[in-house]
């Protein structure tokens, strides 16, 4: 009766553990080489901000953009990074009708699945997963200025081309 009973729960764990491989395996995130994927032009399409404890008040919002209401919410045109081979990017915010608003520049690079933004005032770490040509960009940050990296950030982009020449 004991071995049948060991061989049964055996038995249960072998299939569980395989199972759980399986469900792992159906990830459709692309493994991807993030230093040869990243190169090129991505332009936002999503931003989830659930900020914690906001102006060290005991209190939570999230602050959420759809591509759908980007340009009503937000009053300009989505946000686009330009990340160059040699390892250098921009982040362009222009208005609606084109003009350029503001320009950051800096240093990237990776780091297995991290992506490390360096720009003169601010490193920035992201967990980057790729699946069919959009980058899911998260991470921990001081969004709201509290002094806290506690707010979790997720900015979904779009790649839409490999040049990063200026406009």
């Amino acid at each position: 009766m004991r071995t049948t009973l060991y061989l049964l729960v055996l038995s249960l764990t072998v299939l569980a553990c395989q199972q759980n491989q399986d469900v792992s395996n159906q990830d459709n995130t692309e493994k991807v080489d993030l230093a040869k994927t990243i190169p090129g032009v991505w332009e936002t399409t999503y931003i989830r901000v659930a900020v914690n404890s906001y102006q060290n008040m005991d209190s939570s919002f999230v602050f959420e953009i759809k591509e759908e209401n980007w340009v009503e919410k937000m009053q300009i045109a989505p946000l686009r990074i330009y990340f160059e081979v040699e390892n250098k990017f921009r982040r362009e915010h222009r208005a609606l009708n084109g003009t350029l608003m503001s320009t950051s520049r800096g240093m990237w690079n990776t780091f297995g699945d991290t992506l490390m933004l360096i720009e003169p005032d601010a490193t920035y770490n992201y967990e980057v997963k790729i699946k069919n040509g959009l980058g899911e960009f998260s991470s921990q940050l001081d969004w709201d200025g509290d002094g806290e990296a506690d707010d979790e950030y997720l900015d979904i982009k779009r790649f839409i081309g490999l040049s990063t020449s200026v406009h």
